[in-house]
């Protein structure tokens, strides 16, 4: 009885959800785009890298924020500890006023991504540079080894 017990517990443990660990997190910072260039910014938070193995791979989107450009940002939010390691913070600027990021026919938008030194401690601090036009986050980012 008592081995179809440690049995049971054994079997009810293995097949728990994993854990969902999160921790709050503030992340502050500029973006910067380059003269004359005005619109919306778009931020987007990314773990730097997310789960292991075979699945290892970069910037897992978590959130995404408002900011204006040459203004500093704080922003609070749930870091998904149970996803992986690191924050990556990615900009873009609405040249056009559209609503998105770049289209075939318009390519105007810049982009910018930024890694934080202390992205795995509760505050991170980033700087944006928007230098590249219509760049989705992978671009800047290398590939998993």
């Amino acid at each position: 009885m008592r081995g179809f017990a440690v049995l049971l517990a054994l079997l009810l443990v293995a097949c728990s959800e994993p854990s969902r660990e999160m921790r709050s997190m503030e992340v502050s910072g500029t973006v910067i785009a380059p003269p004359g260039v005005e619109g919306p910014v778009e931020v987007r938070l990314f773990v730097e890298w997310a789960l292991e193995g075979e699945l290892r791979h970069p910037l897992q989107l978590i959130e995404i924020f408002p900011a204006e450009a040459g203004k500093p940002f704080t922003h609070r939010f749930d870091y998904p500890v149970y996803l992986g390691e690191g924050l990556a913070v990615f900009a873009w600027i609405d040249t056009d006023g559209d609503g998105i990021h770049c289209t075939p026919t318009v390519r105007n938008d810049l982009g910018g991504l930024a890694i934080a030194e202390n992205g795995d401690s509760d505050a991170a601090t980033v700087t944006v540079n928007l230098t590249e036009p219509c760049r989705a986050p992978g671009w800047f980012y290398p590939p998993a080894p």
